[in-house]
């Protein structure tokens, strides 16, 4: 790839991307849906391209952005994560149910790929395995994984990654503003008893003056450096500690050369964070700014995974898709709502809502559903979603993992989901019969 065809690979993103964005400000039903701008600029392009309209050209280059934006999403995960272990017993029940929710939709995922697997014969190998990483972490994860798999020869996986998690997101807000209905009529809701109407700008658009917010803060002088490139730096620092690493290891285990790119910047920031902490030059590290380079690389990668997208893979296996999509998210649905029932904590709903919304669409679908039964956002549930994040973080280490265990053996990964079960489901139990012995 040139630089002049990688500028021409950039504008056309960026067209899409705003495309995108100005259809979702006048199309009210993909506002309330909370489909991202991202998305709806990579169906557009998918639409124009070759093999809908023709009336753009797709550049074959779009489906190698995900391999390399990857690697600064992952290594921005982990630097500036501090885990606040006061809020840990106080919001269990919210990290217990992810938990088991992560070990139980992949399950169920390679289940439902098994039983299909004689039925509709040609899916990609492995497949069943992204339902975790399309429901828990959306498009971005879906990609991650997929692309995994799609780098050890599974051809189409990052395809089926994006239907999956464009069907959740769907899911999550259609079923889930259901499932807020029927909470205010039951009485379940803790701060109001009727939906409130949201102002225009929740939904897309400008943000009024008072609501604006920085992107990031600068954490250097300008004098020195620009404050976005070194914070752009400290991210490929990691990557280049990471890489050293594991260039070093392959020496010596050459199995470690299996391991997915992906994962060399989280090594470099596990080491590099606690140094820098230990060192006292943490302020260094703005995670705001961090969030929004890491944002801008998965909106990218969103436009030109979707914009790519082989449709001939939709009109093949829709079935099993829908099937995967349609019970997963069901049984996540109900599950959340008997279980933080059961528990009974306080604000008990607001936290079923947004398990719901985070694990069957994304983190601001869940803080949209919240939003409906807590308009002056009094609730605890971002706060337990915040110290859930703070605890399970490692799950992102595994994204560049698991695939490649499915590949080399089934069974083992169903012994890994197993164990998540297993485990969270005992703590949960427990969890319940120490609620029923207080009451």
């Amino acid at each position: 790839m040139t630089l002049a065809s990688l500028f021409q690979d950039i504008m056309l993103m960026s067209l899409l991307l705003i495309a995108g964005f100005v259809v979702r400000s006048y199309c009210k039903p993909l506002q309330k849906l909370f489909l991202p701008a991202s998305v709806i600029g990579g169906v557009i392009g998918l639409i124009l391209g070759e093999q809908v309209l023709g009336v753009i050209t797709i550049p074959e280059s779009f489906a190698s952005f995900n391999g390399i934006l990857m690697r600064i999403i992952m290594t921005c995960v982990v630097l500036g994560i501090n885990v606040n272990a006061s809020k840990m017993l106080e919001h269990l029940d919210y990290t217990l149910t992810n938990i088991f929710l992560y070990g139980a939709q992949m399950m169920i995922g390679v289940l439902l790929m098994l039983f299909f697997e004689n039925i509709i014969p040609g899916m990609p190998e492995g497949w069943g395995i992204l339902s975790t990483f399309a429901y828990f972490g959306s498009h971005g994860n879906a990609a991650a994984a997929g692309g995994v798999l799609e780098e050890m020869g599974v051809q189409g996986a990052v395809d089926i990654g994006m239907v999956l998690a464009t069907g959740g997101l769907i899911w999550s807000m259609v079923v889930g503003m259901a499932v807020v209905n029927y909470g205010v009529r039951k009485g379940w809701t803790t701060f109001v008893k009727n939906p409130e109407k949201q102002p225009d700008y929740f939904y897309g658009g400008i943000l009024p003056a008072d609501k604006k917010e920085p992107i990031g803060h600068c954490t250097t002088t300008t004098v020195a450096v620009n404050p976005l490139a070194f914070q752009l730096g400290l991210i490929m620092v990691c990557y280049a500690l990471g890489l050293g690493i594991f260039t070093i290891l392959v020496r010596f285990i050459p199995v470690l050369s299996k391991i997915n790119a992906m994962l060399y910047g989280m090594v470099g920031g596990l080491i590099m964070w606690p140094v820098m902490r230990k060192v006292h030059v943490d302020q260094y590290v703005d995670k705001k700014t961090l969030n929004n380079i890491s944002g801008f690389c998965l909106e990218i990668l969103i436009v030109t995974a979707i914009s790519s997208l082989s449709l001939d893979i939709l009109t093949k296996y829709w079935l099993p898709l829908l099937v995967n999509i349609v019970v997963i998210c069901a049984l996540t649905t109900v599950f959340c709502l008997w279980f933080f029932r059961k528990v009974g904590n306080p604000e008990w709903f607001e936290k079923c809502l947004m398990v719901i919304g985070t694990c069957t669409g994304s983190s601001p679908n869940g803080l949209a559903l919240v939003r409906a039964v807590d308009p002056d956002s009094e609730c605890c549930a971002p706060q337990a979603h915040g110290v859930y994040n703070a605890i399970f973080w490692w799950n992102n280490l595994l994204t560049p993992i698991l695939p490649a265990v499915i590949l080399t053996s089934v069974w083992t990964l169903l012994g890994i989901d197993a164990l998540f079960i297993v485990v969270s489901g005992v703590l949960m139990i427990i969890l319940i019969a120490k609620k029923k012995k207080a009451n």
